[in-house]
């Protein structure tokens, strides 16, 4: 671990490459999101079958827009500037969804450590 709080991660098959704790943080940030969602999408549900449904639903989607979209490592990763407006448009979502089941401060704190670790992240890159 160098001084900048960087990991470098070698692969003698492939060029060196790097995980900042930034975005290990911003990683568990939208865990904790996806887990705070999908119980508050089964306690509104109301039925076990229903409730578990809608949270795999959840947690699939969330899970696809992660892999695909926002994740560090992923090929077709969205730029800062678009991170932050679906940050902004999905993560207050989220938190509705979690205020009717009284679990809205945490959920708070979950996309203020998204948006926290993300900009951290890019700032780190330039």
């Amino acid at each position: 671990m160098s001084d900048s709080g960087v990991i470098e991660l070698q692969d003698p098959s492939e060029r060196p490459s790097t995980i900042r704790w930034f975005g290990v943080v911003f990683l568990i940030g939208h865990v904790a999101l996806l887990l705070l969602g999908g119980l508050s999408l089964w306690q509104i549900a109301g039925g076990w079958w229903l409730g578990a449904v809608a949270a795999a639903s959840l947690a699939v989607l969330y899970i696809a827009v992660w892999r695909f979209w926002l994740a560090p490592g992923s090929r077709y990763r969205l730029g800062y500037r678009e991170r932050l407006t679906m940050h902004l448009v999905l993560g207050p979502g989220v938190v509705v969804l979690t205020a009717l089941t009284q679990l809205w401060l945490a959920a708070l704190v979950a996309l203020s450590v998204i948006l926290l670790g993300d900009a951290l992240d890019e700032r780190s890159r330039r």
